[in-house]
């Protein structure tokens, strides 16, 4: 099963960091967990079509990841970005991710107007933490992966029994 997950990024480097930790979060799984990720350049959401075809790109992630080395606070077309994709997403209990360098703190900091955001949305919000030690993400990206497996149907007969073949001959 694979699930999808969007990062937003500033700085390439980060952006690969976001990915190698969700792989992390996989193999600690010890479950076949895969991830689809798409990485979208914060400029890019400057322009209307760019960030048309990242919205319809994110509108059935999992999970979007704020990966932001360079910027320090809440953008405001990430925000308009963010509103849109809240609105139209797909996956109903989708989860928002910052991954941020703590440097700058306080209610106006990027980690703390990202998690304002979540709560207002009713979405999980996954925190500025180091992903692999944050052990909140891992079960909540774990549980997203189980819910995603698809159910095996039942058997149909007992596996003691096995079933009667019927029409074989010309004569039923």
């Amino acid at each position: 099963m694979t699930l999808k997950a969007a990062v937003i990024y500033d700085d390439f480097d980060f952006a690969a960091r976001a990915a190698a930790l969700l792989e992390r979060v996989a193999v600690r799984t010890d479950e076949a967990m895969q991830w689809n990720v798409k990485p979208w350049r914060l400029d890019l959401l400057r322009s209307s079509s760019l960030a048309d075809a990242a919205l319809d790109e994110a509108a059935d992630a999992d999970l979007i990841i704020v990966a932001l080395w360079r910027t320090h606070f809440l953008p405001d077309e990430l925000r308009e970005w963010l509103e849109r994709w809240a609105a139209e997403r797909q996956i109903e209990d989708a989860a928002l991710m910052a991954l941020c360098p703590e440097k700058i703190a306080g209610p106006r900091s990027l980690g703390a107007r990202l998690k304002e955001f979540a709560e207002w949305r009713g979405l999980p919000f996954l925190g500025c933490l180091d992903l692999p030690e944050d052990e909140d993400s891992i079960h909540f990206i774990h549980r997203r992966w189980q819910g995603k497996q698809p159910v095996i149907p039942a058997a149909q007969w007992s596996a003691d029994q096995p079933p009667t073949t019927r029409h074989w001959g010309i004569n039923e």
